[in-house]
């Protein structure tokens, strides 16, 4: 889907979606039916169960066993919080052991949606595995059929911000029409995440100037001394150069010159507080979220404090996406447009080539949140495209 100037005007926005209604007054803007895979030891099982009863949400990585303290937490509370996520109606946790299996039905018992573990140990071969977890799924998938969309408000949905092959027209065009996005659906009472901690090297005092405390500030900015210290272990001083082959081929020499193009995606707002990977913000408006400098990564962080959508800003074309949360692409840069129109959600050529304003790029991604969050298929849900991947900051034994 490609928008274009004569979409709906600001004064024309929509408030509302065609959403699902979920327990503690959150929506859904999917009712996926997820097969989550709590160790790879069971990923090949749920993948060829998954395959036989049509399209369900697999939510599978490399998740291990044996980890230790923090990293165990993490991946344990992740999962949780995954399984709670809005945008699934119904799930299968599918485990290795009975004890595990045994742990998942208990907590799963506090989430008001249809969810039935499976300990693969408990099955009698890997085809009785496959036919069980099938079985399962498409019972599934029956419970979850009866809900029905209904009309819901855009204070209800959080929004995850993402960008990816920046490249100049990103700091023109896609950012900074985000951005006006941004500051309309913070007025309707919606709350919004932005991550990747280090495209924040450099803009310290656009943090200083955009948070509603010095505390917020500072939790956030020590965030960022943090990363740049972690980051200039491998010798590089990442204020003057730039880590990522792409951005340098696309003419952002620096980080700190993608870092000034990346904070426009935040529009005017003032961020309300600074959060830890996954963690779950607990009133409207925006937030950051300090997460590694990997967009499939940070984008999991995010869905998993229960955003429901996200908005990427693209120069050059980047695949990335996430199948839990709905992803739009949003893109200014007319050759990207014109070679990767299959994966292109949101098309702001006409923005740097004059042809529309900033207030009508920022029209155009509303209207496309609309459609997407009533039920329009996104470029890379059709694609399949997105992974779930949880940092590490120790090895499993």
């Amino acid at each position: 889907m490609s928008t274009t100037a004569n979409e709906p005007t600001s004064t024309q926005r929509r408030t509302e979606f065609q959403g699902f209604q979920r327990s503690r007054g959150r929506v859904g803007v999917r009712n996926h039916v997820a097969v989550i895979s709590t160790v790879a030891l069971c990923n090949r099982i749920a993948q060829l169960a998954a395959a036989h009863q049509g399209s369900p949400l697999l939510i599978e990585g490399d998740f291990q066993r044996g980890l230790q303290t923090e990293d165990a937490a993490l991946q344990e509370a992740m999962l949780g919080q995954l399984l709670d996520h809005p945008n699934i109606g119904a799930a299968l946790v599918l485990c290795h052991d009975r004890r595990t299996a045994q742990r998942w039905h208990q907590q799963a018992a506090a989430y008001d949606k249809p969810i039935e573990t499976l300990a693969v140990m408990d099955c009698q071969g890997v085809q009785n595995a496959i036919d069980t977890a099938s079985a399962i799924i498409k019972r599934l998938t029956q419970a979850a059929a009866h809900a029905r969309r209904v009309p819901c408000s855009m204070s209800q949905l959080t929004f995850a911000l993402e960008c990816g092959g920046s490249d100049a027209s990103s700091a023109v065009c896609s950012n900074p029409a985000i951005g006006k996005f941004v500051d309309w659906v913070i007025e309707q009472g919606a709350t919004v995440i932005v991550s990747e901690t280090a495209e924040f090297i450099g803009a310290e005092e656009v943090v200083q100037t955009q948070s509603v405390s010095l505390d917020v500030a500072e939790a956030i900015n020590a965030c960022i001394r943090v990363t740049e210290q972690r980051m200039a272990g491998d010798g590089d001083h990442y204020r003057g150069v730039n880590p990522t082959p792409e951005n340098i081929e696309a003419g952002l020499t620096t980080l700190v010159e993608k870092t000034m193009g990346a904070v426009c995606k935040i529009g005017n707002a003032r961020f309300m507080g600074c959060l830890r990977f996954g963690e779950i913000p607990t009133r409207p408006g925006l937030y950051f979220m300090d997460t590694p400098f990997f967009s499939p990564c940070s984008i999991t962080g995010m869905a998993a404090a229960g955003a429901q959508i996200t908005l990427f800003s693209m120069g050059v074309f980047n695949p990335s996406g996430n199948p839990l949360t709905p992803t739009l692409k949003v893109c200014g840069n007319p050759d990207t447009v014109k070679h990767w129109e299959d994966g292109i959600d949101v098309n702001l050529s006409g923005l740097i080539q004059g042809d529309i304003t900033l207030d009508q790029a920022a029209d155009q991604i509303a209207h496309a949140v609309t459609l997407t969050a009533s039920g329009h298929v996104s470029k890379t849900e059709a694609w399949g495209e997105g992974q779930f991947i949880f940092p590490r900051t120790l090895p499993a034994f």
